[in-house]
């Protein structure tokens, strides 16, 4: 297989971007279904709260992650990653994992063998170079496939497991790569867009600002309710504020493709600050966990999507109306799904089905964009 004539295959961040951009779509139209009384899945041993929870995190935001490390890794490494017939049997497999478990229980299986495929594929490469830093990405992947395969376990009533507590923490790792990465790319980024920006980048704020969101994490796993959990998550939401804050943000107002970066990482630290709020019992857990989830992760995902497609089809890193408008979309997501939360009854399914429609437009003006440019090669002739 060629990959002058089959440029989907050409680099990983091609299918995956745009699988991972449809199945937003369809999951959300689902659930919204759902809510509605419809539901398309059939019968189903897992809760629509937690199949749609599941999708989110292992349907579209790990599969967005597969996408960006099999491309990074080929340019942190300079070595090949997974292309041509190797690569779409990676894509055969996500298919498969995300149809199966819909079909027959035992069938999820396969959607657990897709994370750990992604992190042999990229962790072999990682070890050959030794570049020993970035064995965090395999790390991080092999480890959500594990809180993959409990999740069913548990939805499944094999083991007796909080399931709901699974996905949290698999979108709490997530979260993790996002501060990891995003702490390196956003600054550099920000710098490289406007010459001779004053910024304020101190490594070891960015070290602190790393273990206390670990710490954070840990405390809310192990112990959720709990004031030292409460003032963890809160100290490290101020100095995540004060780490982005020292990168400048409100001097990107005039490129969108590096505003959309700072504007969904400011999610990061709000979601600390309400995390510790929700340990302390002022709120529940699922609105740290959307400020997290859709803030920040769908933020940043919409932000990179187009950013490296941009970049890797040979196009200049400039935002038109419909990356800008599917920004701001993303956005507005949030703050619907927070306003619903704040109301009941009529308002509540008026603002969350407000926050779907703005989900759903967000990732069709992607798919309409940039499906063309993600199945045709570089216009600069170059692989990848």
């Amino acid at each position: 297989m060629s990959k002058k004539t089959m440029p989907l295959f050409a680099l990983g961040f091609r299918p995956f971007y745009l699988l991972a951009a449809l199945w937003s779509v369809i999951a959300v139209a689902e659930w919204l279904c759902e809510l509605s009384g419809y539901s398309f899945r059939g019968n189903s041993a897992i809760p629509g709260i937690q199949w749609h929870a599941h999708e989110m995190i292992f349907g579209f935001a790990a599969t967005v992650v597969a996408g960006f490390a099999l491309t990074a890794v080929r340019a942190w490494t300079g070595l090949n990653t997974p292309t041509g017939t190797s690569l779409m049997l990676l894509v055969l497999l996500w298919i498969a994992g995300r149809v199966g478990p819909l079909l027959s229980p035992y069938l999820a299986v396969v959607d657990v063998l897709f994370l750990p495929a992604i992190a042999f594929a990229i962790g072999r490469l990682i070890l050959r170079q030794r570049m020993y830093r970035n064995l965090f990405l395999p790390f991080i992947l092999s480890v959500l496939g594990v809180l993959n395969a409990v999740f069913y376990l548990s939805a499944n009533n094999r083991i007796q497991i909080d399931a709901n507590k699974v996905l949290i923490i698999s979108l709490f790792l997530i979260v993790m790569i996002e501060i990891m990465i995003g702490g390196r790319v956003i600054p550099s980024f920000t710098a490289n867009a406007f010459f001779g920006i004053k910024q304020i980048r101190n490594k070891n704020l960015a070290t602190l600002v790393l273990a206390c969101c670990g710490a954070s994490f840990l405390l809310w796993i192990f112990f959720p309710a709990s004031y030292l959990t409460a003032i963890v998550c809160l100290f490290t939401g101020l100095i995540q504020l004060k780490m982005l804050w020292g990168w400048n943000p409100l001097a990107t107002v005039s490129k969108p493709i590096v505003l959309v970066l700072h504007a969904a990482y400011l999610w990061i630290p709000l979601g600390f600050i309400l995390l510790g709020l929700s340990a302390l019992g002022f709120v529940t857990i699922y609105i740290p966990v959307h400020a997290f989830g859709i803030g920040a992760t769908a933020g940043l995902i919409i932000g990179m999507i187009t950013r490296t497609a941009m970049g890797h089809t040979g196009r200049p890193l400039i935002a038109g109306v419909i990356e800008t408008l599917a920004y701001t979309l993303v956005q507005a997501t949030a703050i619907f799904w927070m306003l619903a939360h704040a109301f009941s009854g009529t308002w509540f399914h008026s603002a969350l089905g407000w926050a779907g429609i703005c989900w759903c437009t967000a990732f069709i003006l992607y798919l309409f964009k940039y499906f063309p440019w993600l199945t045709k090669p570089r216009l600069d002739g170059q692989p990848g």
